[in-house]
């Protein structure tokens, strides 16, 4: 581990896996469990290049290098002072010669990356349209929720530019969107492969849902067994300590 200086609102928090720990902020949005959803569901290979779209504070790249070791993870962001957290984030736990946070605009990427260069892309984005939702007063809060910044489709095709013929797009949103995120991949040739529907509890509709695509792969979609995050009780359920805790998840209080 490697010192780094904390700003007078931020903290470090745990991450779990591996020790790991992450910068955040009051002042700026939180990482919250769908992060942690999307990097279990992505399943990078040991010989991946990585990147995230709108990495925020970098919890991403941090959680795929701890739980499943690519080649090399790059995360883009937006805003100078969460790319400021996530770099320091990732010298802090000495990770500087696997993952790279660059200050980059999604719309501009073309200016930084070569076509097809990633073997997997993964984003968690902005959940919701303009005009649905009240807008937070925290600008950093507002474009992390709301598309301001950066829309679904600029997502999609950002990933069908940056990641190689037969690699992986991952993505987790809201599942009333569904129909458009799908669309969007089939347009840009990233055909869907596998879904997972996420429910609050086991009697609520389904909330977020987790997809892959393949870049030019076949028609033939897999959905898997849907995952509950909540118990009746409002505790997480065994899968998802499994999620969060790995094999250690059986000394974790769950009842």
């Amino acid at each position: 581990m490697s010192k780094v200086k904390l700003k007078e609102d931020e903290r470090l928090d745990d991450l779990i896996h591996n020790g790991l720990k992450i910068i955040q902020s009051k002042s700026h949005f939180s990482f919250a469990i769908d992060a942690v959803l999307l990097a279990d569901f992505a399943e990078p290979k040991s010989k991946d290049k990585v990147i995230d779209l709108g990495t925020g504070t970098g919890v991403i790249p941090l959680l795929l290098m701890a739980k499943y070791e690519p080649r090399k993870i790059i995360g883009i962001e937006l805003q100078a002072e969460l790319v400021s957290m996530a770099r320091r984030s990732i010298q802090y736990n000495g990770l500087k010669n696997s993952i790279q946070v660059k200050e980059v605009d999604i719309k501009k990427l073309k200016d930084e990356f070569v076509a097809e260069s990633f073997d997997l892309v993964v984003s968690n984005p902005p959940y919701l349209p303009i005009g649905q939702g009240k807008v937070n007063s925290n600008r950093s809060i507002a474009l992390a929720r709301h598309e301001i910044e950066v829309e679904l489709n600029d997502i999609v095709k950002a990933s069908a530019y940056l990641v190689k013929y037969r690699g992986r797009v991952t993505y987790i949103h809201r599942a009333e969107r569904l129909d458009k995120l799908l669309r969007m991949m089939n347009e840009y040739n990233l055909q869907p492969k596998e879904l997972r529907l996420i429910y609050p509890y086991k009697d609520r509709n389904s909330n977020l849902v987790l997809v892959t695509g393949v870049k030019g792969a076949k028609p033939g979609l897999k959905i898997k067994k849907p995952l509950v995050i909540y118990k009746d009780n409002g505790n997480y359920t065994s899968e998802v300590m499994e999620i969060y805790y790995g094999s250690n998840y059986s000394n974790k209080v769950v009842d």
